[in-house]
């Protein structure tokens, strides 16, 4: 699954296990596909393209050599919290707060209140991804824009703005863009618009 992202209209998408992902953009928009461990691909949809445009974009690996991690066993929980209640501390005060923390009845709690462990997480992100699918044509309808009053107030400030009346939207389709573009190449064309 990927990240993909429009800068220029401020949404994006994410995709699904196949890596495939429907998203409404404009001839020359500018895309950032993204996700954890992959470097970020920049792709501009082309001028010329039919009414639904397929591209495959390759996420390239990103490996990163982490400093080293040293890690000291303790026997037992009362090993490690002896071991910690003898660090050195400034005075006295900080070592009663300390071991005020490690009463068994505030770690209950500080462990009722700490996030998901990796399968609750994974499970939670997977209940998710079959959530927004199974919703996914619900949300890319065009008519729930039609029938939303902060879409309609956003169009209505816009005209009042003047957007309707622009010609700047016009040279950006006349240039070519490349096919898959640099990050450096990405940001001059995004600021260009």
């Amino acid at each position: 699954m990927a990240y993909v992202y429009n800068p220029a209209a401020g949404r994006g998408a994410l995709s699904d296990n196949f890596g495939q992902v429907d998203l409404y953009v404009f001839p020359g928009d500018s895309l950032v596909f993204t996700y954890i461990g992959y470097k970020p691909q920049y792709y501009v949809i082309p001028r010329k393209t039919d009414v639904v445009h397929q591209a495959v974009i390759e996420m390239v690996e990103d490996n990163k050599m982490l400093s080293e991690v040293k890690v000291f066993l303790h026997a037992n929980e009362e090993d490690f919290k002896k071991a910690f209640l003898n660090m050195k501390v400034r005075d006295e005060r900080q070592k009663r707060i300390l071991a005020d923390n490690l009463e068994q009845s505030k770690l209950n709690v500080f462990a009722l209140q700490a996030g998901m462990g990796a399968s609750a997480n994974f499970r939670n992100f997977s209940d998710m991804m079959v959530s927004s699918q199974a919703n996914r044509t619900f949300f890319a309808s065009p008519m729930l824009a039609l029938t939303n009053p902060f879409a309609w107030m956003s169009f209505i400030q816009s005209v009042k703005k003047g957007d309707l009346k622009r010609k700047d939207w016009k040279p950006a389709f006349e240039i070519q863009p490349k096919q898959v573009v640099s990050p450096t190449q990405f940001m001059r064309d995004l600021n260009r618009k």
